[in-house]
């Protein structure tokens, strides 16, 4: 699947519909097709590091870019965001990726997965079903309402079927 660029895909929702497991699962299966995944996490809050990294994040702030700690089998790198968070930019960061998975960053260009959670009208989810590429939901009502207006959709346990959805999408681009 990886030609140049790897397929971005951007999973939006509330709190609590499931995103980070959603995630989690997606990852998990990319690896056991040995499809190297990576992640990206939107936040509103400053990134919480290690207590014991705090070093690290002085290094950064005197200009060290990037600046990185080891601790065991684990690195953090720290360094600042780019300026424009897009496509180009997230294929910079995760140059080995077939697929990054960004939660609650939506990114121009990017397979738009939005999660409903048990969620069944649509006034309730974060975004309209016009908005988005993909939904994963649990309530048949909203996977109905879904299906209706020609939504490409999954539940949270089709994880196979919706990495397949991926690939195929991303054949299609090339």
């Amino acid at each position: 699947m990886k030609k140049n660029k790897p397929a971005i895909v951007s999973i939006l929702g509330w709190s609590g519909t499931g995103k980070t497991s959603f995630i989690e699962a997606a990852i998990i299966e990319c690896r056991r097709r040995g499809m190297p995944a990576a992640a990206l996490k939107k936040s509103h809050n400053a990134p919480s590091v290690p207590q014991d990294s705090k070093d690290s994040s002085r290094f950064l702030k005197a200009g060290a870019e990037p600046s990185i700690y080891l601790g065991g089998s684990e690195m953090l790198a720290l360094s600042a965001a780019p300026a424009r968070m897009d496509r180009s930019a997230i294929a910079a960061l995760c140059p080995a990726a077939s697929i990054v998975f960004c939660e609650g960053l939506d990114i121009e260009g990017a397979q738009r997965v939005l999660m409903a959670g048990d969620e069944s009208e649509e006034s309730a989810l974060k975004r309209s079903l016009a908005e988005i590429d993909v939904l994963i939901a649990r309530n048949a009502s909203m996977l109905e309402l879904a299906r209706g207006r020609g939504v490409i959709l999954f539940t949270p346990d089709d994880i196979g079927q919706f990495i397949d959805h991926l690939i195929a999408t991303e054949a299609c681009r090339d």
